[in-house]
Protein backbone atom coordinates (compact mmCIF):
# COMPACT_ATOMS: atom_id res chain seq x y z
CA UNK A 1 0.00 0.00 0.00
CA UNK A 2 1.56 3.30 -1.06
CA UNK A 3 2.10 5.96 1.56
CA UNK A 4 0.75 8.69 -0.74
CA UNK A 5 -2.72 7.58 -1.86
CA UNK A 6 -4.39 9.23 -4.80
CA UNK A 7 -6.31 12.27 -3.57
CA UNK A 8 -10.03 11.89 -3.92
CA UNK A 9 -12.68 14.54 -4.05
CA UNK A 10 -14.29 15.24 -0.71
CA UNK A 11 -18.03 15.93 -0.87
CA UNK A 12 -18.88 19.52 -0.08
CA UNK A 13 -20.91 19.38 3.10
CA UNK A 14 -21.53 23.14 3.33
CA UNK A 15 -23.79 23.31 0.29
CA UNK A 16 -25.14 19.78 0.45
CA UNK A 17 -28.68 18.91 1.46
CA UNK A 18 -29.41 21.98 3.57
CA UNK A 19 -29.03 24.39 0.67
CA UNK A 20 -31.46 22.49 -1.54
CA UNK A 21 -34.15 21.67 0.98
CA UNK A 22 -37.65 22.79 0.21
CA UNK A 23 -38.76 25.48 2.68
CA UNK A 24 -41.73 24.50 4.83
CA UNK A 25 -43.79 27.58 3.87
CA UNK A 26 -43.42 26.60 0.22
CA UNK A 27 -44.50 23.03 0.97
CA UNK A 28 -47.47 24.48 2.84
CA UNK A 29 -48.39 26.61 -0.16
CA UNK A 30 -48.10 23.54 -2.41
CA UNK A 31 -50.41 21.63 -0.08
CA UNK A 32 -52.94 24.49 -0.07
CA UNK A 33 -52.95 24.60 -3.88
CA UNK A 34 -53.34 20.81 -4.03
CA UNK A 35 -56.32 20.89 -1.65
CA UNK A 36 -57.89 23.79 -3.55
CA UNK A 37 -57.51 21.86 -6.81
CA UNK A 38 -59.20 18.81 -5.33
CA UNK A 39 -62.06 20.91 -3.99
CA UNK A 40 -62.52 22.73 -7.30
CA UNK A 41 -62.43 19.52 -9.34
CA UNK A 42 -64.85 17.83 -6.94
CA UNK A 43 -67.23 20.78 -7.13
CA UNK A 44 -67.08 20.78 -10.93
CA UNK A 45 -67.86 17.08 -11.10
CA UNK A 46 -70.69 17.49 -8.60
CA UNK A 47 -72.15 20.31 -10.71
CA UNK A 48 -71.98 18.20 -13.85
CA UNK A 49 -73.64 15.23 -12.17
CA UNK A 50 -76.36 17.42 -10.67
CA UNK A 51 -76.93 19.16 -14.01
CA UNK A 52 -77.80 15.87 -15.69
CA UNK A 53 -79.20 13.78 -12.84
CA UNK A 54 -80.80 16.42 -10.62
CA UNK A 55 -83.24 19.18 -11.45
CA UNK A 56 -81.29 22.45 -11.57
CA UNK A 57 -83.17 25.69 -12.18
CA UNK A 58 -80.75 26.59 -14.99
CA UNK A 59 -79.19 23.48 -16.53
CA UNK A 60 -77.13 25.47 -19.03
CA UNK A 61 -75.70 27.70 -16.34
CA UNK A 62 -74.77 24.70 -14.18
CA UNK A 63 -72.99 23.08 -17.11
CA UNK A 64 -71.18 26.31 -17.99
CA UNK A 65 -69.97 26.81 -14.42
CA UNK A 66 -68.89 23.17 -14.19
CA UNK A 67 -66.91 23.36 -17.43
CA UNK A 68 -65.31 26.62 -16.29
CA UNK A 69 -64.27 25.03 -13.00
CA UNK A 70 -62.89 22.00 -14.84
CA UNK A 71 -60.86 24.16 -17.21
CA UNK A 72 -59.50 26.35 -14.40
CA UNK A 73 -58.89 23.54 -11.90
CA UNK A 74 -57.38 20.93 -14.23
CA UNK A 75 -53.86 22.47 -14.30
CA UNK A 76 -53.78 23.22 -10.55
CA UNK A 77 -52.18 19.90 -9.57
CA UNK A 78 -49.31 20.85 -11.89
CA UNK A 79 -48.97 24.15 -10.03
CA UNK A 80 -48.83 22.32 -6.71
CA UNK A 81 -46.20 19.96 -8.13
CA UNK A 82 -44.20 22.93 -9.43
CA UNK A 83 -44.22 24.58 -6.01
CA UNK A 84 -43.16 21.32 -4.38
CA UNK A 85 -40.30 21.10 -6.88
CA UNK A 86 -39.30 24.73 -6.20
CA UNK A 87 -40.01 25.91 -9.72
CA UNK A 88 -40.36 29.66 -10.04
CA UNK A 89 -42.82 29.16 -12.91
CA UNK A 90 -45.42 27.89 -10.45
CA UNK A 91 -45.42 31.05 -8.33
CA UNK A 92 -47.51 33.27 -10.61
CA UNK A 93 -50.36 30.77 -11.11
CA UNK A 94 -50.35 30.03 -7.38
CA UNK A 95 -50.64 33.73 -6.53
CA UNK A 96 -53.38 34.22 -9.14
CA UNK A 97 -55.31 31.28 -7.69
CA UNK A 98 -55.16 32.76 -4.19
CA UNK A 99 -56.29 36.18 -5.44
CA UNK A 100 -59.16 34.50 -7.29
CA UNK A 101 -60.08 32.63 -4.10
CA UNK A 102 -60.16 35.93 -2.17
CA UNK A 103 -62.42 37.39 -4.86
CA UNK A 104 -64.79 34.42 -4.59
CA UNK A 105 -64.73 34.70 -0.79
CA UNK A 106 -65.77 38.35 -1.06
CA UNK A 107 -68.95 37.32 -2.86
CA UNK A 108 -69.51 34.53 -0.34
CA UNK A 109 -69.43 37.14 2.42
CA UNK A 110 -71.81 39.39 0.48
CA UNK A 111 -74.21 36.44 0.17
CA UNK A 112 -73.91 35.64 3.86
CA UNK A 113 -72.25 32.25 3.24
CA UNK A 114 -69.75 32.52 6.08
CA UNK A 115 -69.29 28.75 6.31
CA UNK A 116 -67.63 28.82 2.89
CA UNK A 117 -66.01 32.24 3.09
CA UNK A 118 -63.94 31.69 6.24
CA UNK A 119 -62.07 28.56 5.03
CA UNK A 120 -61.64 30.10 1.59
CA UNK A 121 -60.01 33.22 3.05
CA UNK A 122 -57.90 31.12 5.43
CA UNK A 123 -56.58 28.95 2.60
CA UNK A 124 -55.92 31.93 0.34
CA UNK A 125 -54.03 33.83 3.03
CA UNK A 126 -52.05 30.72 3.99
CA UNK A 127 -51.18 30.12 0.34
CA UNK A 128 -50.04 33.70 -0.21
CA UNK A 129 -48.05 33.71 3.02
CA UNK A 130 -46.38 30.45 2.03
CA UNK A 131 -45.44 31.66 -1.44
CA UNK A 132 -44.19 35.06 -0.28
CA UNK A 133 -42.34 33.88 2.84
CA UNK A 134 -38.68 34.96 2.72
CA UNK A 135 -37.44 31.35 2.66
CA UNK A 136 -39.80 30.51 -0.20
CA UNK A 137 -38.83 33.57 -2.19
CA UNK A 138 -35.15 32.78 -1.71
CA UNK A 139 -35.66 29.17 -2.82
CA UNK A 140 -37.80 30.10 -5.82
CA UNK A 141 -35.40 32.78 -7.04
CA UNK A 142 -32.21 30.80 -6.37
CA UNK A 143 -31.94 29.59 -9.97
CA UNK A 144 -34.37 31.96 -11.63
CA UNK A 145 -32.34 32.33 -14.82
CA UNK A 146 -32.49 28.56 -15.42
CA UNK A 147 -36.26 28.37 -14.87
Amino acid sequence: MPSNPIPQAVPDTDTGGAAHQIPRPLLGAAAVVAVESLVALGYALWLLIEAFVGTPRERGQAIAVAVTFLVLAAPLPLVARGLARVSMRARTPAVMLQLLALWVAYFMVKAGFWLGAVPTVACAVAGLAGVFAPASTAALTRNWRRD
